[in-house]
């Protein structure tokens, strides 16, 4: 096929599985018209083909079921998002999809876990579409218990740095080895700043999960923006952020520091 990079022709060589050796062809090459490209990655993914990674009724067959589909889609690698929700819930399905982890079919495209809540802004606007009665304060031993669920599978969790504890429990969950992504909140300049100094790396879909009536000076966007240790995600689907607020954040942050 014709490689994504350069539009030239090359060949994939495959060994005991893997991919052993991309080797380029003479431009006069008979190819398939068809472009080879690295499978995508996706790091905050709720579910998909109506299976729900949170849902009451999730089994590892639609794990598998979800998993299979992306892969026709071209995404080869996803952390599957659990959203805020009872703790029974998170604790019951975190265990279920530690076992995707080892899966000698799916377990490949599974190399850990998001937790998107419930240790975020409990303010209306701000909390977006996760439900105000099981938002709570950030809980380290809480937290604890879904990893041990997950058997060590969270890779990112999602934390409002302006609600109480935040800050100590970024740090914890950093020097743990998970990744800390800011999300559904109203920080500060200082407690964005603050969050970052104790590790926090990444924006959670910046410009969601944001109150539509914000000060036009202090509020979390700008100072985000700013940081140059948080790489922002963003959802560039033409829905959720203006093309101007794309190409702004972009423009700030490049294209080695955005998460699409």
């Amino acid at each position: 096929g014709l490689l994504y990079l350069d539009g030239e022709p090359v060949r994939i060589e495959i060994m005991d599985g893997k991919i052993s050796r991309v080797k380029h062809l003479a431009a006069s090459a008979d190819v398939p018209e068809v472009y080879l490209a690295p499978g995508l990655i996706d790091i905050q993914i709720n579910g998909y083909m109506g299976v729900d990674f949170t849902g009451e009724n999730l089994t590892m067959e639609g794990v598998r079921k979800a998993i299979e589909e992306l892969w026709k889609e071209g995404v080869t690698t996803i952390l599957p998002t659990l959203t805020t929700n009872p703790h029974e819930r998170l604790h019951k399905n975190f265990a279920i999809l530690s076992r995707a982890l080892n899966d000698p079919e799916i377990g490949v495209s599974i190399p850990g876990f998001h937790l998107e809540g419930p240790y975020i802004s409990p303010v209306k606007g701000f909390r977006g579409a996760h439900l105000a009665k099981y938002v709570r304060k950030p809980d380290w031993d809480e937290f604890m218990e879904y990893q041990n669920a997950a058997n060590n599978g969270i890779k990112l969790v999602a934390v409002a740095p302006e609600v109480e504890g935040a800050i100590p429990f970024i740090r914890k969950s950093v020097e743990s080895g998970v990744e800390v992504t800011l999300a559904h909140h109203n920080g500060s300049a200082k407690e964005i700043k603050e969050a970052a100094d104790a590790g926090a790396s990444v924006s959670n879909h910046l410009g969601n999960g944001c109150a539509n009536m914000i000060h036009r000076h202090n509020n979390p966007l700008w100072p985000q923006l700013a940081e140059d240790r948080l790489t922002p995600s963003i959802i560039a689907d033409g829905s959720h952020l203006t093309p101007e607020e794309v190409q702004t954040f972009y423009k700030v942050k490049g294209p080695e520091n955005l998460i699409l």
